[in-house]
């Protein structure tokens, strides 16, 4: 009797909340890319189309048009969206997208004056581009590579290789001073931004392609196409929880106090939020859709998005 109760606690201490949106918007065209602070909430659209509202209302201020292109069966088309950053400052938004012979372009807009500038150019692969502070951004590229653009002089401040696959994402830390990337190796590679010099890698669980990480203090949390999720601690380098998820993990996320992480749970596209000691706390539902990104706002709520929709999650 004794063993019986003690094992109704034990499930009812880890039972499993079911959370449906807090705030949940959708789009009439299908989103590429999401920027956010505590000013705007930025979204990127497939037809061209960049929305800046206001991130507590969602309600519209402007928006931004981008030219159309041609490809390369002569249709005129909207420009991919690669990447979206809201300066540290608050002050500008960087815009990353593909131009006419897959040329890749940077513009950077300006909130206040509601202009555009292009700042670079290339034909290099670039696939995602952030800011490391309001002079740097930084970028990688498709061939595994890393780069620091200066946007005053508007040139490159190194070219490092990082890796010798093909290269999926990377996330950085809060503080913007180092970066982790991913490719199709596993391995996570754990760089210093101001010089690229490549400072340890995170190995030993994910064994295919890196799909989504996340950096937060000392954790790294990375997914990979095998379905398995590993966080490792940067200051012993090891790994401190390891599982297999029931479907691809696109989106894995870790809390500010470093006691949560969530992560694309199921082929219903629910997300699933556990302690950092793997004991599930909440179940949230409401995509349609396999998520794009999950990122912690606060310890206490959640932003998600999809190519449909964008959901808030309050955690209770």
């Amino acid at each position: 009797m004794k063993k019986i109760i003690i094992l109704l606690i034990s499930v009812f201490a880890f039972a499993i909340t079911t959370l449906k949106p807090y705030k949940f918007y959708r789009y009439s065209y299908y989103i590429s890319k999401v920027a956010y602070n505590k000013d705007y909430l930025i979204i990127g659209l497939e037809n061209g189309k960049i929305l800046i509202n206001n991130f507590k209302t969602n309600k519209n201020i402007t928006k931004i048009i981008l030219p159309k292109i041609t490809n390369a069966m002569g249709d005129l088309i909207s420009m991919p969206i690669y990447s979206l950053d809201i300066s540290p400052n608050g002050k500008n938004l960087m815009i990353m997208v593909e131009g006419e012979n897959a040329i890749r372009k940077i513009f950077i807009y300006n909130f206040k004056t509601k202009k555009m500038r292009l700042i670079y150019t290339t034909k290099r692969l670039l696939m995602k581009a952030r800011y490391t502070n309001k002079n740097n951004i930084f970028l990688g590229l498709l061939g595994d590579e890393i780069e620091l653009l200066n946007i005053k002089n508007k040139k490159i401040a190194y070219k490092k290789q990082i890796g010798y696959y093909v290269f999926s994402t990377y996330a950085l830390n809060k503080t913007r001073t180092k970066a982790v990337i991913g490719d199709e190796s596993g391995v996570a590679k754990v760089v210093d931004i101001k010089n690229g010099k490549k400072l340890f890698d995170l190995k030993g669980y994910n064994k295919n392609q890196t799909i989504s990480l996340d950096f937060v203090k000392n954790y790294i949390i990375n997914g990979s196409s095998d379905k398995r999720l590993a966080i490792y601690n940067t200051i012993s380098k090891t790994s401190i929880l390891t599982l297999t998820a029931k479907f691809l993990p696109y989106a894995v996320a870790i809390s500010p106090n470093l006691k949560e992480f969530a992560f694309q749970y199921d082929q219903n596209n629910d997300i699933m939020v556990k302690t950092i000691n793997n004991q599930p706390l909440f179940l949230l539902k409401g995509h349609s859709m396999p998520l794009i990104n999950i990122r912690f706002l606060n310890n206490n709520k959640i932003i998600s998005y999809s190519a449909g929709e964008i959901i808030i999650w309050k955690l209770k």
